[in-house]
């Protein structure tokens, strides 16, 4: 019997040395570090969700948007959220909801 299945990949590419980003030493410097990369320049009233991800050191490695919704809500998807830790080979996360 010849069964096909589909190959999974999974990635991640860093474009930065992780010595050269943030180190996380508390909830001021996360806080900080989503700040500087929040796009100032968008004028909504949005709830979003977010992921700062680090390493063993507490750097980061990156941010990810999980979903952006209205002025009262958004929704979150679970699987994407460990989807995204597991491909990152993050061993730490801050979850992160906010009004823009």
């Amino acid at each position: 019997m010849n069964t096909k299945v589909s190959e999974i990949k999974i990635s991640y590419r860093s474009r930065i040395k992780l010595s050269e980003t943030p180190k996380i030493k508390s909830s001021a410097t996360a806080a900080e570090v989503l700040y500087s990369n929040w796009d100032k320049d968008e004028i909504e009233v949005s709830e979003s969700f977010k992921l700062l991800l680090l390493n063993n050191n507490n750097r980061v490695k990156g941010i990810f948007e999980v979903s952006k919704g209205g002025i009262t809500y958004t929704l979150v998807d679970l699987r994407l959220i460990f989807g995204v830790i597991l491909k990152s080979l993050s061993t730490a996360v801050i979850l992160t909801h906010y009004v823009e």
